[in-house]
C-alpha cells in the first residue's frame, strides 16, 4: 500500500482564476497600451521603449481576442503572458519614477504587485491543484496558502468515485469535485488508508 495519496481536484477558487484569464489579460493590455501613449505623447518618452509597449500590448490583445481557448486548454502560456505583463508593468513604473513622477510610479508599481501575485497563484495552480493524502496529515491547496490538516484535527475523511469530502473537529467540512474518477481498489485503498491513520490520530 502506497504512503501517500495525490488527488487531482477541481478548485472553485483556482477555476474561478482560470476563467477570469482573458479580462485580467485584456486589463494589463489597456494599461500597458495608454502608459506607452502617455510616456509618448505628454512626457516625449523614449520612442522605442513606447514602441516595445505597444507591441506587448498588441500581443496580448491577439492572445485575448483570437486564443481565449488556449488560456484554458494550455495555462503555461497564461502564465508566460502575466510573467511578461507583470515585468511590462514594473519597467514602466521605473522608468515614470526615473522620470520624476513618483505617484504614478508608485501606482504601476502596486498594479505590477498585483500581477506579481496572480502569476504567483497562476505558478501554485500549475504545481498543486491537489488534496494530498500523507502519513502526517491531509494538505489542502487553498487560494493564499496550502492548509495543513494533521490526523488528530480530522473527524472523518470520505472518498467517494468522484470527490472527497472532509471534516475537521472545529466543524470545517471541505468538500471538492475530482478531475479523475478514482477505481474500486484505488477507492479502497484510500479508504482504509484515512481510517487506518484517523483511528491512530
Amino acid at each position: 500500500m502506497p504512503n501517500q495519496y495525490s488527488l487531482q481536484i477541481i478548485h472553485p477558487a483556482f477555476e474561478l482564476l482560470k476563467r477570469s484569464a482573458r479580462v485580467l489579460h485584456f486589463i494589463a493590455a489597456s494599461i500597458i497600451l495608454i502608459a506607452a501613449l502617455h510616456l509618448l505623447e505628454v512626457h516625449h518618452g523614449n520612442k522605442l521603449l513606447c514602441y516595445m509597449q505597444m507591441v506587448i500590448a498588441a500581443d496580448i490583445f491577439i492572445l485575448v481576442f483570437f486564443g481565449g481557448v488556449l488560456l484554458i486548454e494550455a495555462p503555461r502560456l497564461n502564465f508566460i503572458f502575466r510573467l511578461i505583463e507583470t515585468l511590462t508593468l514594473a519597467g514602466i513604473s521605473l522608468t515614470l519614477i526615473a522620470d520624476g513622477h513618483s505617484w504614478f510610479g508608485l501606482l504601476f508599481m502596486a498594479i505590477a504587485a498585483g500581477y506579481l501575485f496572480l502569476f504567483y497563484r497562476e505558478w501554485r495552480v500549475l504545481r498543486s491543484e491537489a488534496v494530498d493524502i500523507k502519513q502526517t496529515g491531509i494538505s489542502v491547496p487553498n487560494f493564499i496558502k496550502d492548509v495543513e490538516i494533521s490526523w488528530n484535527e480530522v473527524k472523518t475523511i470520505i472518498p467517494k468515485y468522484h470527490s472527497i469530502i472532509i471534516e475537521t473537529f472545529v466543524n470545517k467540512k471541505i468538500e471538492f469535485d475530482l478531475r479523475k474518477n478514482l477505481n474500486i481498489d484505488e477507492l479502497e485503498q484510500i479508504d482504509d488508508f484515512c481510517k487506518k491513520h484517523i483511528i491512530q490520530g
